[in-house]
């Protein structure tokens, strides 16, 4: 299992606290929560929903439990009562003792009574057990609905929860063990750290071979992805958040701009936003600051997946489907460099959090300025630019780095902080004189 040690630990942790466990478990589609999940534990009760009818499910989830308890399987179980009371008398008669509902939400999707009985259940019986229950699913607004809101039946019962995030860049180089770094940072400009996505590019030497077979290539499940992901989240008006999301990708980032150019009115799209933002598939950035930041935020799309989909493909699948593939990847790679420098700027602003330490990173800017991460932990304060060119970097970069890191300065920064000063680069360096303070990675240095 790739990059998931300490979510695995902790899931163990909780298993093995010897009282009733009650922990939700969410995240983007294909992230791998069922992955995860499986793997941990491979003994568990897997009882995984659809939207399916209320009896086909009951009847489903009732079969392992009556293979487990050697009850015969013509015995019928049509109701939530009947079927909880069955799965009581297993967790109690038989050693294993914990449940995972895969796909948690369509199930009151399907019966809206569900909630308020699987709530009776666990107050009166299964709290009172040593079981742990966790609640899987894939849908994030639905399942904060159903789980973690103040509203939800099962408020204030959960013992805790876990939002799976996409793996880190140096995990994910676990799956692209034949590219080159150069190839993985592009690799992870279309998949991210999403598991499944990486693993359809595993085995790849070539970048571009591999996005033109595993992406743009007619019936490949990543050709529709992005759709199906909105969706999924946006059933109700889904064309408002296509286009919304269409112009940030487009990199229209002011909200005067994404209302123009999307359609949708001005005074609404701050409800689309919100709700984006809340998903976690759209980020809001303030310039980086000392104190309450005041100037107008800018939007990126916050998932590499569907940045990538909605500028090359939400337009463009018709050129796959007529097997012109070849035309949209040629196409897509004379604008690879630039899409991918954005992804370079993410992966080195992960780097400085977790090998630097920094607590707060983000980009700054002001009139014709821009750096590109400032970070701060304490009283250290780093300035670091990132250089996504085929040339190496060398001292002038930094020499502009010292002077925007002086303008920072004179604006906003108190005195006796301690700077130091960071260079990215995708092609080396070249010249650079040693000076205190002064730290140089390179797309190697990244992987780790």
């Amino acid at each position: 299992m790739i990059g998931r040690e300490t979510e695995r630990s902790w899931f163990l942790k909780k298993s093995q606290s010897g009282k009733a466990e009650l922990i939700v478990l969410y995240g983007r589609r294909r992230v791998g929560k069922t992955f995860l999940m499986e793997n941990t534990f491979p003994d568990a009760l897997f009882l995984t929903a659809d939207l399916a009818e209320t009896e086909a499910l009951i009847g489903r989830f009732s079969e392992p439990l009556k293979n487990r308890l050697g009850l015969p399987s013509g015995i019928v179980v049509s109701n939530w009562d009947d079927f909880f009371r069955l799965l009581e008398r297993s967790l109690t008669e038989q050693s294993a003792r914990l449940v995972v509902w895969d796909e948690f939400q369509y199930i009151p999707q399907g019966d809206p009574s569900f909630l308020s009985i699987f709530q009776r259940w666990w107050d009166t019986v299964f709290s009172r057990l040593p079981v742990m229950f966790v609640i899987c699913g894939s849908m994030i607004g639905m399942m904060e609905r159903i789980a973690l809101l103040e509203k939800s039946p099962l408020y204030g019962r959960r013992t805790g929860q876990y939002h799976l995030q996409p793996l880190e860049f140096p995990a994910s180089g676990e799956f692209l063990k034949e590219m080159s770094p150069f190839e993985r940072v592009q690799t992870w400009s279309v998949t991210g750290g999403v598991p499944l996505y990486l693993k359809q590019f595993s085995g790849y030497v070539s970048f571009e071979k591999a996005l033109f077979e595993k992406v743009l290539s007619p019936g490949e499940f990543l050709v529709e992805e992005g759709r199906f992901l909105v969706l999924e989240e946006f059933k109700k008006d889904p064309t408002s958040y296509f286009a919304i999301l269409q112009t940030i990708a487009s990199g229209r980032t002011r909200a005067a701009e994404v209302a123009q150019l999307s359609g949708v009115p001005h005074q609404n799209l701050p409800v689309y936003l919100r709700k984006l933002l809340n998903l976690g598939l759209v980020k809001k950035e303030h310039p980086f600051s000392l104190k309450t930041p005041k100037k107008t935020p800018l939007y990126f799309i916050d998932d590499e997946y569907l940045r990538f989909y909605f500028r090359f493909l939400m337009n463009a699948k018709d050129l796959v489907y007529r097997e012109r593939g070849q035309e949209l990847r040629e196409g897509i790679m004379e604008k690879m460099s630039v899409h991918a420098s954005m992804t370079f700027e993410k992966i080195c602003r992960s780097w400085m959090q977790r090998n630097a330490g920094f607590e707060r990173v983000g980009r700054w800017w002001d009139k014709n300025e821009e750096i590109d991460i400032i970070g701060q932990k304490g009283d250290r304060l780093a300035f670091a630019e990132c250089k996504w060119t085929n040339q190496p970097v060398g001292q002038s970069i930094y020499r502009g780095l010292l002077r925007k890191a002086d303008v920072f300065q004179q604006l906003s920064m108190p005195e006796n902080l301690k700077m130091e000063f960071y260079l990215f680069s995708r092609s080396g360096f070249r010249g650079i004189s040693p000076a205190p303070g002064l730290h140089l990675i390179d797309l190697e240095g990244l992987s780790s």
